[in-house]
């Protein structure tokens, strides 16, 4: 395969997903593609998509809702996303969830940013994130303890627990990239 030119936005609130994406960006930078990241809440205004051959953006959820820059950023570059390959990855707690209402929430959080945003990536995932006890305020931690309490999750709330699939991730990144069409050839005329 060719080495095409992927980027990655995304968008964090605890570095769970900024995480997650460098570790796409190692995956696909070993394979030999050009991998540039960035936070979407960082990328200028002026920011065009039409030099990368794919996209891949991800965000986390927070309180059943992924971060505003990212709709944002979804939002205002629609059109190219829709004419381009993309994927999205949802980062979330209910993604970790073995039930059938966590994996189904973790779905529909997912397939309600892309409704609002009216963006159709060719490849989607939920991927489980982490419990980052450690960085939330006293609310948040004590909400999310009893949440992931009921769910059968981490309680311990002196250290952080990260969830995510790792083999998940990788694979997700190299099959996204695997479906990109090949680059065009150059062709060099010789006089």
């Amino acid at each position: 395969m060719s080495s095409q030119h992927i980027v990655i936005i995304y968008g964090t609130r605890y570095g769970q997903t900024m995480k997650i994406a460098e570790r796409m960006q190692e995956v696909l930078t070993a394979a030999g593609h050009t991998v540039p990241i960035a936070c979407a809440d960082t990328v200028l205004q002026n920011f065009s998509l039409s030099e990368f051959d794919g996209v891949i953006i991800g965000g986390s959820v927070i309180v059943g809702h992924h971060q505003r820059c990212l709709e944002r950023f979804v939002r205002t570059h629609r059109d190219q996303l829709n004419g381009m390959p993309s994927a999205f990855f949802s980062v979330s707690g209910s993604a970790a969830g073995t039930s059938e209402r966590d994996q189904t929430n973790a779905r529909r959080v997912l397939d309600e940013f892309l409704g609002k945003t009216g963006w159709h990536p060719r490849a989607v995932a939920t991927v489980a994130g982490a419990m980052a006890f450690t960085k939330y305020g006293v609310f948040t931690r004590m909400i999310l303890k009893m949440i992931s309490r009921r769910a059968g999750g981490p309680t311990d709330t002196s250290r952080d627990h990260e969830m995510t699939d790792w083999d998940q991730v990788a694979r997700f990144a190299r099959e996204f990239a695997a479906s990109l069409p090949e680059p065009a050839a150059v062709s060099c005329a010789i006089p």
